[in-house]
């Protein structure tokens, strides 16, 4: 692996990654906790900050600023959404971070519809108060879902051999589980996996090839800036990144599997 690599020519040097999050969301601390782990597991030193609930925009600030200036931190993620009492601009948030350590980036949603017209498809973009919302959903034959509701879209609604990407995560109840609780998307998998030709299982679908292409930008932001940082001798020595890093696609999740990662 290229951290290995990195760590061989400029020794003593880790990558750092900082995720900051504001309140204590159930969704939220389910892609931290993987991101946490997918980080440890190539070699980087990632820390989780969290701010309480009760954040103001100034404390959300000056804790970015804090990172940005922190030699030690290649990296910032700032966890959405911003859980928090007061109000806070999230643009004004995410624009706060330096250039240099940003290596979030969501493409779902406006960016997803742009990426797929750039690549010459006909988009409809509906919403969950869109009124023949299962007539549109039927006439896709790519369906990208991160409405925010529990098994919203039925897989009645699902063209047959259509292509499903679920990118919701949503916790319901479940006396079966320790927790009281068990990981759902937006999509009804069971009824869904039936029509569907191709359909992401939450979890194991998304959340896991989101955290392994953070975790390929993060490597491919330094490694473009290494250069810099060893001119500009602000890190005693610059290694250890990633050059390649393949997520394996998971088409299936048993309930076996699903059990065992809802667990960890």
């Amino acid at each position: 692996m290229e951290v290995e690599k990195m760590k061989s020519l400029f020794s003593g040097f880790r990558p750092g990654l900082v995720v900051l999050q504001v309140g204590d969301r159930d969704d939220s601390n389910l892609y931290i906790s993987s991101k946490l782990k997918a980080a440890a597991e190539i070699g980087i030193d990632a820390k989780h900050v969290r701010l309480p609930n009760t954040a103001t925009q100034d404390e959300v600030l000056q804790s970015i600023v804090s990172v940005n200036e922190d030699a030690s931190v290649h990296g910032l993620i700032v966890q959405l959404p911003l859980d928090s009492v007061n109000t806070i601009d999230t643009e004004l948030i995410t624009n706060a971070v330096s250039p240099q350590k940003d290596v979030d980036g969501s493409i779902v949603g406006a960016p997803m519809h742009d990426l797929l017209l750039w690549s010459h498809a006909t988009v409809t973009t509906c919403h969950s108060k869109t009124p023949d919302l299962p007539e549109q959903v039927g006439r896709a034959d790519i369906l990208v879902v991160g409405a925010g509701r529990a098994e919203m879209v039925r897989g009645e609604w699902v063209k047959d051999g259509a292509i499903v990407i679920d990118c919701g995560i949503n916790h319901v109840p479940d006396d079966t589980k320790a927790s009281g609780k068990r990981v759902v998307g937006d999509v009804h998998y069971a009824s869904a996996n039936q029509r569907a030709g191709f359909i992401t299982p939450v979890p194991g679908g998304v959340g896991p090839m989101t955290v392994a292409m953070l975790m390929e930008r993060f490597f491919r932001e330094r490694s473009d800036n290494a250069v810099v940082v060893l001119f500009q001798n602000t890190v005693q020595s610059a290694q250890r990144f990633l050059l390649k890093n393949q997520p394996t696609r998971r088409t299936e999740l048993n309930e076996k599997d699903q059990d065992e990662e809802e667990d960890q």
